[in-house]
């Protein structure tokens, strides 16, 4: 009887008109920086370079984080990410604009990459600059990159149409468990690989072993703070109101709390093992980033990207609390922003920091202002398009019963 009286359609969830609203909102403030973006590539492409991919790699983040959530949910299940599949797989869609927007890193590679000057290569001598980073190479896998994610998100998105649709069976989940199962670890390879050619080889007398991990876990926990804003503010409104639970926002908060922990515990054996081996192409990395105004960064990373959210995050109380708990996820954002700065930008400026004239410093808020005006628009144009509720998925009323239980 109760199944009954909890019987919903998807029309019973649809997007409320705020969604709209924040859609509008982030185009009327992306468009002017997207303006101003476009003329700063006329006037300086190398500086507009430089801040794009700083940009780039933070809502990258976002979409390949909300793949990586949707795969897990799938593989795992569990109510928090039924409670989440709508807004990543309207981050999954972004993947396109993406795309888009890399296009300008492969036409200026010239400008950020010393290794695709034979002369520079040359003086490197290293074997890996021929064999592995030249720029047909480079192209090759950013296409594999970006097909197999655009696979993954495409298929995952047929299958939840079709679940809307009520077209699947349980036989045909399996396959959409063990296709996220190879997909999390498609993800694991490509995004180690990605972040090695478009970020450490700015660099490409130094390298990491974890390099790949911390950008897979900087996307993830970036999603997690992401999800909970969005969460948190469409709990106040139907249809997200009537279902939703404290429970499930703890959940999100524990989740977002250990890969805090994860990220600094990665970040700290990075410096500790090439600390200790104190080899001066491995060490080389952090001098760079102990002098020359880079030096403040560090604390700042330490407190405000780990031993400040930890803190907080201890308390069950604060978990639960919809307003506290997204001004921590909306510092975890921000701090994401300023570690991949501190990660990317000392290649440009090596020495002092205070070489970087007005110019460039208001190129890091303009380009990433411009690339998540348009990012977020489309994102909520995406949201609004279907039920913002798997309402036909097999385990769905039972988050209703809960619910009402």
């Amino acid at each position: 009887m109760s199944e009954t009286a909890l019987r919903v359609a998807p029309q019973d969830y649809a997007p409320p008109d705020v969604i709209n609203r924040w859609r509008m909102r982030a185009l009327i403030i992306g468009l002017p920086f997207a303006v101003i973006s476009a003329f700063c590539v006329y006037k300086n492409g190398g500086l507009f370079l430089q801040s794009w991919l700083v940009a780039f790699m933070f809502w990258l983040g976002l979409t390949l984080g909300s793949l990586t959530l949707l795969m897990l949910q799938y593989t795992s299940g569990g109510n928090w990410g039924r409670l989440g599949r709508r807004f990543w797989e309207a981050g999954t869609r972004t993947l396109p604009l993406i795309a888009l927007f890399f296009i300008p890193i492969l036409l200026g590679m010239k400008h950020l990459y010393q290794w695709t000057d034979p002369k520079v290569a040359a003086k490197l001598g290293s074997a890996k600059i021929a064999l592995y980073l030249n720029p047909k190479f480079f192209i090759l896998r950013a296409v594999i990159y970006f097909v197999g994610w655009g696979f993954l998100a495409w298929r995952l998105g047929r299958w939840s149409q079709r679940e809307e649709a009520e077209q699947t069976t349980p036989a045909q989940f399996v396959f959409i468990q063990n296709l996220s199962g190879f997909g999390i670890v498609f993800y694991g390879l490509t995004i180690t690989f990605a972040s090695i050619d478009w970020t450490m080889s700015l660099n490409p007398q130094w390298w990491s072993t974890v390099w790949g991990m911390l950008f897979m876990v900087g996307e993830v926990l970036s999603t997690f703070a992401f999800t909970i804003v969005l969460l948190v503010r469409l709990a106040q409104v139907e249809p997200i109101s009537r279902m939703f639970k404290t429970d499930y926002l703890h959940d999100f908060g524990k989740l977002m709390f250990a890969f805090v922990v994860l990220w600094a515990y990665l970040s700290f054996s990075q410096w500790l093992i090439i600390w200790s081996g104190n080899m001066l192409s491995e060490i080389n990395w952090y001098r760079i980033r102990l002098h020359g105004g880079w030096q403040y960064f560090g604390p700042v990373l330490i407190f405000f990207h780990f031993v400040f959210p930890f803190a907080l995050l201890l308390s069950r109380n604060l978990k639960r609390h919809g307003r506290r708990v997204v001004m921590i996820a909306l510092l975890i954002l921000v701090m994401r922003f300023v570690d991949l700065f501190w990660q990317i930008t000392p290649n440009f400026h090596p020495g002092e920091m205070s070489n970087m004239d007005w110019r460039e410093i208001a190129m890091y808020f303009v380009n990433p202002i411009a690339m998540g005006g348009l990012w977020l628009a489309f994102f909520f144009w995406q949201l609004g398009k279907r039920p913002l509720m798997p309402v036909n998925d097999p385990h769905f009323v039972e988050m209703l019963e809960a619910k009402h239980g």
